[in-house]
């Protein structure tokens, strides 16, 4: 872990450089040979046909004169142009070829193409959404062409399971979103559409963290026990880890909202899908592209403590002679991170390649905090007899190495003597490390004394066979292999504070984890037109396996300090018996399924969608392990109608209609199955022995947990399409919610039993609204407009165990649990005690359940006494798009804002009220000096959470090429500038408003949080 990262990644890059580099040159030899063929046969005939004598064969004159008239106008010329639309604006990535040859090119970002071909020729222009155009080549070297819209293929086409559909004849909930547009600034693919879709919730597990995960949530709480996030399906394939796809690759990205659009996908599908695909390669000449981009990232907000001064005249400790910002001390510099994306595309139309290969670095705000990676794709795209068989793969690789720090550091940074000093001059490491004491440490020592590092490796290699069997019917095979790894050290000097409290000289670990999921599917699909009628079926079989397995190891009391965790056998806890080892292989799961779908369409007015998926997993005991998830959506587009003709106001308006089944074995494998594992040590003949019992209480009976969904939506389009939006409401119950509760021992082995238990529903709405305001030739103006709100209930509960209890409050103090998952209550309240006031000596005042106000320190509090108390749900998520374009220049405004939700401020809950030797916030200091009294649990801690944020501002400038021949070889180039986190309108006094609201808790603000930043980038993209 310790070598230089260059080193480690040495092999994989030449690995990936090999394999573009042979790919990139069989496609450019496939190129070169197609136009050398024909230069060879004309030159071989011409050649034949010289050999004979003029003066003796008079008909041989005329037959040289013609192969050489032929042979001169099949002579090579370069021809180059600007391919635009009808109102003069270019269109990027027109196809220009000549069909039947594998000669072809691509127009660049301005529409610019240059190709040569033989004098004689023609040339066919294409695009999706364009009628072709065909244009002859004769003594013509500049040909600039101007396509019309092809009114029959105007419809945008969406991808949706196993297929696609134009979104006309769409009939459940879809987002469609592309490149342009992702959110300025992010890195991460799924931050990039933070507040793009309707009822999807994104939000960073850690701030701006580099190692932060990303929670998501789809139309608000999915399950109360199994899992909650929507599954991610990457160019097909089900399971695949968003991250791992740097957003320069992204085609497109699909988030199907409803279960009517996710029943085909049916178990995992319960919280919606996101469907990825990546982009392929354009015929044409090998062209490049570049993408560079350079992060700042500065302080905006964070938890404040009392200065030097301040916290002296208080009298809150003694003064030990020092000054020390302690925020300072734990924090970096105005961290600088980069990332680099370079792809090449090329090749012709029977033989199509796209590489890529980006690197990141990225450096926390935390000291300690550092995150390397690397990945790299290879898409391929091959035509085979004459169409009859494409085969595509698409082989992606990344590796991940993150160091990680500690968010306890900003918690130890606000509540320490300012006065005090992390560094001891008189220590060989520098540092001054005090020992004893609870909850009480030098932040910087216990990063700097320990090392807590993990690599992260991830493969997926996906092949597709597409045979086109018929003009209406086509079999797709497709395999994929995926392969997550990670490996990782942990090292604690043993100058550190747990080791010097414990005795000990130091501890290391390692561990390393595996897991494997192997994917195969084949379906048919059947396309046909009947005069008025549209048919699109697909059927097909799906299998997907999972293993996985690991490893651990550790060890203490090490002789020498300074080999870490290199020499882990040399720990004299081995010699004692008391290191650690262990592995673990997981049950082997399968999933297997039967599928099918089919769409029709009478007159492009009345729609229908029918699909059912019969799915089988083997978490389950024999008898439940098959379930069946059907869906059903219908669509009328209503503007198609003969008496909407007469009017002019909509140029689209379509009711929609769904209702689908989903499920949920998102738990742990062997609940249903009888399983053993290791139990307790047991003294026998003066040995102590193993001995194994049942690992779990099995419950054969354990059935599938379902989502079943009704979404009622309606599109419509206004003012020539410039005003257009969607509404949606929706509403579904999740049966048979899969549940841990508490049974009775005996006859039960252990307290907990995985029981299908209750009911949970969801009802919300959502809405988009987009306006193109402006449409001129120098300036346009599009802003969007997206809001939702829903809201997640606990319905019913049955079983032994009738509430749930959640979310602990850690010491000082007892505190107790601030969540009752409760029959009838709306998730996202809070579960604490009514707050009536103070005493006159500062101690604590609640209202007790007879609604009396008494004196804690006169009255003991009960639980009966809590009370369910606001909502940690917004009651409305907004997100406000604002895109500029003048001339060259383009500007983006992104705002998003929630109203409604109250947040529990644990910070100010913690350090918020003056206690001897500690510091406290400055913001509530004045406020709350007067309470001398333990903190209580109760809603005095609530506050409103309201916010308006301004998230990104963009600005861009593209620079324009044309016929500056200085600068032949670019053909775009854009520099641009983003800062992110800008400001933030709130009443809120702790860090950040917009906490996290997805899952069973949420609405808090944790103690250690994670400091709010300001991110200032530049980037730039060139194509050449």
């Amino acid at each position: 872990m310790k070598q230089p990262r260059l080193k480690q990644l040495r092999s994989i890059i030449k690995l990936f450089s090999v394999v573009i580099i042979i790919q990139c040159v069989a496609i450019d030899r496939i190129y070169a040979e197609s136009r050398k063929s024909k230069e060879n046969h004309f030159e071989k005939v011409f050649t034949h046909v010289s050999l004979f004598p003029r003066n003796l064969y008079s008909k041989v004159d005329v037959i040289e004169s013609d192969l050489v008239f032929n042979s001169e106008t099949m002579v090579d010329v370069t021809v180059s142009g600007v391919v635009t639309d009808q109102e003069g604006q270019p269109i990027p990535g027109v196809t220009v070829s000549i069909p039947g040859t594998g000669i072809g090119t691509a127009t660049d970002l301005d529409g610019k193409y240059s190709i040569t071909v033989p004098e004689g020729s023609t040339l066919v222009f294409s695009f999706i959404g364009f009628e072709s155009q065909s244009i002859e080549i004769n003594n013509q070297t500049e040909i600039n062409v101007s396509l019309s819209e092809d009114i029959a293929s105007l419809d945008e086409v969406v991808v949706v399971g196993y297929g696609s559909v134009n979104r006309e004849n769409l009939t459940s909930a879809v987002s469609s979103l592309n490149e342009e547009d992702f959110v300025a600034g992010t890195v991460s693919p799924l931050m990039a559409i933070q507040g793009k879709v309707p009822g999807l919730s994104i939000q960073s597990t850690n701030g701006a963290d580099p190692n932060s995960g990303v929670s998501i949530q789809l139309r608000g709480v999915n399950s109360v026990n199994a899992s909650q996030g929507p599954l991610i399906v990457i160019d097909g394939v089900p399971g695949g880890d968003i991250n791992t796809v740097v957003k320069e690759d992204i085609a497109s990205i699909e988030v199907l909202r409803d279960a009517s659009g996710a029943a085909i996908y049916g178990t995992r599908a319960s919280g919606g899908v996101i469907l990825i695909t990546t982009k392929s390669a354009i015929a044409g000449e090998l062209s490049v592209s570049y993408t560079g981009e350079l992060f700042a990232e500065t302080v905006r907000r964070y938890n404040e403590p009392l200065g030097r001064d301040r916290f002296l005249e208080q009298g809150l400790g003694d003064d030990l002679g020092h000054n020390t910002d302690w925020f300072d001390e734990v924090t970096n510099d105005v961290p600088i991170s980069y990332r680099n994306v370079i792809s090449l595309s090329g090749g012709v139309e029977d033989a199509k390649i796209r590489a890529t290969i980006s690197n990141r670095s990225a450096k926390g705000l935390a000291i300690g905090a550092q995150r390397d990676e690397i990945q790299a794709r290879i898409n391929t795209d091959f035509n085979l007899f004459d169409g009859f068989l494409r085969i595509t793969n698409n082989l992606s690789y990344s590796e991940r190495q993150s160091e990680f720090s500690n968010n306890d550091i900003f918690r130890m940074a606000l509540q320490l003597n300012p006065t005090e000093t992390p560094y001891d001059p008189t220590e060989a490491h520098g540092l001054n490390v005090w020992t004893g004491g609870y909850d009480w440490y030098n932040p910087v020592a216990d990063i700097r004394l320990r090392t807590d590092q993990r690599k992260y490796s991830y493969l997926l290699n996906t092949t597709t066979f597409l045979f086109n069997l018929s003009d209406n019917v086509s079999l797709t095979a497709r395999y994929s292999m995926n392969n997550d790894d990670n490996y990782g050290t942990y090292w604690r000097s043993a100058q550190h504070k747990t080791s010097l409290d414990e005795g000990v000289a130091g501890y290391a670990s390692h561990s390393y984890g595996e897991s494997k999921d192997n994917t195969f599917e084949t379906f048919l699909t059947y396309d046909q037109i009947f005069d008025l009628h549209t048919l699109n079926a697909v059927g097909g079989y799906s299998f997907q396996e999972f293993n996985g397995q690991g490893f651990s190891a550790n060890n203490s009391d090490f002789a020498v300090d300074g080999i870490e965790e290199h020499d882990l056998g040399t720990g004299r806890f081995l010699a004692e018996g008391r290191a650690g080892l262990g592995s673990y292989k997981n049950p082997r799961v399968r999933l297997m399924a039967f599928f099918g779908r089919v769409n029709y369409s009478f007159d492009n007015r009345y729609l229908i969608t029918a699909s059912l998926r019969r799915e089988g997993s083997s978490k389950f005991a024999k008898g439940n392990r098959w379930g069946n998830f059907p869906a059903l959506s219908i669509g009328w587009n209503i503007h198609n109608e003969p008496f909407m003709q007469w009017q002019t106001w909509f140029t689209n308006l379509k009711f929609r209609a769904g209702y689908g089944e989903t499920g949920n074995e998102g738990f742990a494998p062997g609940v249903a199955t009888r399983m053993y594992g290791p139990d307790t040590w047991w003294l026998m003949n003066g040995e102590w022995r193993r001995t194994y019992g049942v690992s779990h209480n099995q419950n054969t009976d354990l059935k599938w947990e379902t989502k079943k969904e009704y979404n009622i939506g309606i599109d419509f389009a206004i003012l020539d399409g410039n005003l257009s939006g969607r509404f949606d409401v929706f509403q579904r119950d999740v049966d048979d919610l899969i549940y841990d509760i508490s049974v009775p021992q005996p006859p039960a082995i252990h307290d907990k039993t995985t029981m299908n238990v209750g009911v949970l529903r969801n009802t919300g709405w959502e809405a988009e609204l987009t306006w193109n305001a402006v449409d001129n030739t120098n300036f346009q103006y599009v802003t969007t407009l997206i809001g939702s709100a829903y809201k997640s209930e606990l319905v019913s509960l049955w079983g032994n165990q009738t509430f749930w209890d959640r979310k602990g409050f850690p010491a000082p103090g007892s505190p107790g649990n601030a969540v009752r998952l409760f029959p009838g209550e709306p998730i996202g309240r809070f579960f604490v005690w009514e707050h009536a006031g103070f005493t006159e000596t500062g101690d604590w005042m609640l209202r007790g359940s007879d609604g009396e106000v008494f004196d804690v320190t006169e009255r003991t509090k009960t639980n009966e006494d809590k009370k369910f108390i606001g909502n940690a749900i917004p009651k409305l998520i907004l997100a406000w798009n604002n895109q500029f374009n003048f001339g060259n220049f383009d500007v983006n405004a992104y705002f998003r804002g929630w109203s409604g939700h109250d947040i529990f401020n644990m910070p100010n809950f913690y350090y918020g009220i003056p206690l001897e030797s500690r510091n406290v916030l400055v913001e509530n200091f004045e406020e709350q000096r007067h309470i001398t009294g333990e903190k209580e649990l109760s809603n005095y801690w609530i506050e409103d959470g309201d916010f308006l944020k301004l998230d990104v501002l963009s600005l861009g400038y593209t620079f324009n090429f044309q016929g500056d021949r200085g600068n032949r070889h670019v053909k775009g180039l854009r520099v641009y500038a983003t800062g992110q986190n800008l400001f933030v309108l709130t009443n809120y006094s702790g860090l950040n408003p917009e906490v996290n609201i997805n899952g069973l808790d949420p609405g808090f603000e944790e103690r250690a949080t994670y400091p709010q930043t300001r991110t200032f980038m530049l980037g730039v993209q060139a194509n050449f």
